[in-house]
């Protein structure tokens, strides 16, 4: 067991199911004197899991352990994965446990025969656009996930509870096929000599140093995208494309929707000759390309807005700042009679009278080459007459030209 990633003097929330892995894990941990809080979460999936409820609750009373429960039934779950779902659901509530205490990290019994199910499953899929497997540290929700039996097999396990007397109830349906996980373990796995184990841990990791070694070269890319909010895709190295891309994308969605198919469409929809892109992604968000610049976008960010102020207050939003100072293209002139003016975002038909005569905004944007996205979100003042007025650095009104602007919508 690697203890290295714990520390004495800190707190921990430790999931703790009632199996031989995680009361393994509880009891050594226990005895090396760690400050724990056990967390225990019945599914009410099977008839017997009161059972493991009553266990692990003994323990902790037995030992004098801070025990904290969560029950859920079957109106807590919809039609779905129920294993992704109870993942959620579990989540969520060592996430209440790890703030109210404010932990130094969530301990799970995770071992290496997962870290190999994990493999397997990856490798099956072609999905290998990451890490292989599952990691002895990581991050969800904010919290810190320590797994220190990564470095044992359950046998070796198993073995340890019966010699040490360690009390745990097995979970009949971990013998079943009915999960994809389970039926890895059971039909597959379980066949496996320890040679053949080894030959796929070592597959993983050659391929997982190489994952570290393209994310350590992308990191100048994707740290100017995080910066920019977007990048010219072809300053990338094409070696490190694959990589850049599904960096921007577990940003906004789980790694498990990031496939290999989804990074070879996008990449297929960048190289179209196609100036401009919209791809709809697994979640609510669009993978954007202008003119070869690419960047994701929340889908909420492009339904428009509409603001009304009866006097100057400057005033700031995610889409423009209102302030009494800036560049002349981005400024008006108003009077008291202007008010209450409105900035809003373009609608059909808008148009502007212009010194070359009324021109539409839309028209007025492509000639600026502003991609269509963006247009979704560029501010148009309107005067109290519903008059636009100013649509900053495309177009001014020809009555507002001439006098030197007091206020200055700034996209």
């Amino acid at each position: 067991m690697n203890e290295q990633l714990l520390n004495k003097t800190k707190y921990y929330v430790i999931g703790v199911s009632g199996g031989c892995d995680s009361m393994y894990l509880l009891d050594t941990l226990r005895k090396a004197g760690y400050h724990l809080l056990v967390a225990h979460v019945n599914y009410n999936y099977r008839h017997d899991s009161y059972i493991d409820y009553e266990l692990v609750c003994d323990y902790c009373a037995t030992y004098g352990i801070p025990f904290y429960y969560k029950e859920f039934h079957s109106q807590d779950y919809h039609d779905g994965n129920f294993q992704d779902q109870a993942r959620s659901l579990r989540y969520d509530f060592y996430k209440e446990i790890y703030d109210l205490y404010k932990c130094d990290g969530l301990i799970l019994g995770h071992h290496l025969d997962d870290h190999l199910e994990t493999i397997y499953m990856q490798l099956s899929k072609h999905n290998i656009i990451h890490y292989l497997g599952i990691k002895e540290e990581s991050y969800v929700q904010d919290m810190r996930v320590v797994r220190p039996l990564m470095d044992c097999y359950k046998e070796d396990i198993l073995q340890a509870c019966k010699i040490r007397q360690i009390p745990y109830h097995d979970d009949y349906t971990n013998f079943e096929i009915d999960f994809e996980r389970d039926k890895v373990r059971n039909t597959v796995l379980n066949r496996y000599t320890k040679e053949q184990k080894e030959a796929l841990l070592k597959r993983a990791q050659k391929h997982n140093q190489r994952i570290k070694e393209l994310e350590f070269k992308v990191q100048p890319y994707y740290q100017q995208y995080i910066s920019d909010g977007q990048i010219y895709y072809y300053y990338i190295p094409k070696d490190l494309r694959d990589m850049f891309l599904y960096l921007i994308l577990r940003d906004v969605m789980h790694p498990q929707l990031i496939s290999q198919s989804l990074i070879a469409e996008i990449k297929h929809q960048i190289n179209s000759v196609k100036p401009n892109i919209q791809m709809n992604l697994p979640v609510n968000y669009l993978f954007i390309k202008e003119y070869d610049n690419i960047y994701i976008i929340d889908k909420d960010k492009t339904k428009g807005y509409c603001y009304e102020f009866k006097e100057f207050i400057p005033f700031g939003c995610e889409y423009f700042h209102l302030l009494d100072n800036g560049h002349i293209n981005e400024g008006v002139y108003l009077s008291q009679d202007d008010y209450p003016i409105t900035v809003r975002t373009m609608r059909e038909g808008d148009s502007i009278m212009t010194s070359a005569g009324t021109k539409k905004l839309s028209r007025l944007f492509i000639n600026a080459k502003i991609p269509a996205l963006k247009r979704k979100t560029w501010p148009v003042v309107l005067n109290k007459d519903q008059t636009i007025i100013l649509v900053p650095h495309i177009a001014k009104n020809i009555d507002y030209l001439t006098t030197k602007p007091n206020v200055f919508v700034i996209k």
